[in-house]
């Protein structure tokens, strides 16, 4: 696939000023009776890439919400039906298979807080890879204190849009390390809960 970003490339900002600037460039020549001017390719093409982006961003975001808010729907909505996963040397087949074989150990742990950042994405026409690094705290209280897991990762993604929507095809989850702290405090009791019980719902209940 060929690289089609750049350094100056728009932000999400730059897309909504150019949307802003053909729109008012269609309408004022509509106004005064003429047709409306034609948006060059390269324009269009820049529209698509950013806005591709970011879906593909939120769909990524909406993953570690989802395992963390234990919403199922959430987490399984960012492959596509027939799309797959490797997470090496622990599992592979299918997303849904592997929302499937992680739930039970996420049930099992008091909390847990994934982070996802430094997401890279590459966009070509319909499909689109990306990479981006994966923190995920798994915290467990235990008799005499607690136990934190901190597992930093990548997924390296494979997309593509079918029907409007962008989904995973493929997930290659790659492990970097593994911390492992031990506390013997376990810790205050917290207000965030694992389900769409959690006070975020209420402002952001998607």
């Amino acid at each position: 696939m060929e690289r089609t970003s750049a350094p100056g490339t728009l932000t999400l900002a730059g897309v909504l000023m150019l949307g802003a600037i053909v729109g008012a460039a269609g309408y004022a020549a509509l106004a005064a009776g003429e047709d409306a001017p034609a948006v060059d390719p390269a324009d269009q093409r820049l529209l698509h890439e950013l806005a591709a982006k970011d879906e593909i961003r939120a769909q990524i975001y909406n993953y570690a919400r989802g395992l963390d808010r234990m919403d199922r729907e959430l987490a399984t909505r960012v492959w596509h039906a027939d799309g797959t996963a490797n997470y090496i040397g622990t599992y592979e087949g299918t997303g849904a298979g592997f929302v499937d074989w992680v739930w039970p150990f996420h049930e099992q742990l008091t909390a847990h807080s994934h982070q996802i950042t430094n997401v890279l994405i590459e966009v070509d026409g319909d499909t689109a890879v990306s990479e981006a690094y994966v923190m995920a705290s798994l915290h467990t209280r235990t008799v005499d204190g607690a136990t934190t897991l901190l597992v930093r990762s990548r997924y390296a993604d494979t997309w593509s849009k079918r029907e409007g929507r962008w989904a995973i095809d493929h997930r290659l989850a790659i492990t970097d390390f593994r911390t492992l702290s031990v506390a013997d405090d376990p810790g205050e009791p917290t207000e965030g809960r694992r389900d769409r019980g959690d006070p975020s719902y209420q402002a952001y209940p998607f």
